[in-house]
């Protein structure tokens, strides 16, 4: 079994969590809470993914989805509301005013996890500090039985059943800070698999202070493989989060400008079964014909897990993004995934 990687493990955090933002030109950060701005020594990307948990499906449906933004410098954004049904779980949310932007969106589905997350502050001229965020994240949970009967035509004294799958992950980071008042911005990604006895996870931050973090398989496809006793079931397990967020501080004549985002976008994908073992009760190998199948049905969700899901798609680096200090930053980010939303 494929056990280097260990699950990676959200603690949950109810209500506001006061974030904080390293700024590039100093090793200290601005913390702030309640209009008071200090400035603190903090360790190394303490990721704002500490905030969210994946949520829990809903009875009967394998999926799950959800998210949130925030933002200090308006009136309260009204929390959103996913959407939850056999086939899928969505939620998105966005908020937009002359000089701050937030989305974040979420999907499950068939196989397919999808997240994006942006945060900005673009020229924003207001005295005051503050803080944007904008969170997602989505799971795959469900029990799935091998139909057993695909293999009782054999005649084999079959005891145990090895599978072999891959599940593809990737993504993108951009983080960016610029302008007086500027506190800097952080965004990160997190991801988790449990199929059977197999399971691993791994974590990508990264700062506009240069700092990156990365744990994990990312932008390849991750192999691994799980054990079952012949007549039995098995619980598959995909989950991810994704979070971005900036800040900026009181400073007269502020043109600050923070962008962050994190690009999960249709990326985690369930590959499928890669090859199958099987063993009698005393460990013996027992030969399956080439051609063996052995459909891997989800009792939630029916899609049969022995088959690949959607073809992933690459993520390309996020390009032309240069442009600091200026709002078609952002726009080019909305543009680039609004585009992909449509394409898929």
């Amino acid at each position: 079994m494929n056990r280097d990687e260990q699950p990676t493990l959200v603690p949950a955090v109810n209500g506001r969590a006061g974030y904080t933002f390293q700024d590039a030109d100093s090793p200290q950060r601005l913390s702030e809470r309640n209009g008071v701005v200090a400035r603190v020594v903090v360790p190394f990307l303490g990721l704002i993914l500490a905030a969210l948990s994946c949520p829990a499906p809903v009875l009967g449906s394998a999926y799950s989805a959800s998210g949130s933004i925030w933002q200090d410098f308006y009136a309260p954004i009204p929390p959103g509301t996913p959407s939850v049904s056999p086939t899928h779980a969505t939620f998105q949310q966005q908020y937009q005013t002359g000089d701050i932007n937030l989305l974040s969106r979420a999907e499950a589905s068939r196989g397919n996890i999808d997240l994006f997350t942006l945060a900005s502050i673009n020229g924003m001229t207001n005295w005051s500090s503050g803080h944007v965020s904008s969170t997602s994240s989505a799971g795959i949970l469900e029990p799935v039985y091998p139909l057993w009967q695909f293999l009782a035509g054999y005649g084999l004294p079959l005891a145990y059943v090895t599978f072999e799958y891959e599940v593809w992950v990737a993504g993108a980071l951009y983080t960016t800070s610029a302008g007086p008042g500027a506190a800097g911005s952080e965004a990160g990604l997190q991801y988790s698999y449990r199929v059977g006895d197999s399971s691993g996870g791994g974590n990508w931050s990264q700062n506009s202070a240069g700092q990156v973090s990365q744990s994990g398989t990312w932008n390849n496809s991750i192999k691994s493989s799980f054990t079952v006793r012949k007549d039995s079931t098995f619980n598959l397990q995909l989950a991810a989060t994704a979070g971005s967020g900036g800040s900026k501080t009181y400073v007269p004549g502020s043109k600050a400008t923070v962008v962050a985002s994190a690009d999960f976008s249709h990326t985690m994908t369930w590959l499928g079964v890669t090859g199958i073992r099987a063993f009698d009760s005393v460990g013996n190998e027992v030969p399956l014909p080439a051609d063996a199948v052995l459909p891997l049905i989800g009792q939630d969700s029916g899609f049969d897990y022995w088959y690949s899901a959607d073809t992933p798609e690459q993520v390309p680096e996020p390009g032309a993004m240069v442009l600091l200090g200026s709002g078609l930053v952002v726009a080019g980010l909305l543009r680039k995934f609004g585009a992909r939303r449509r394409d898929s």
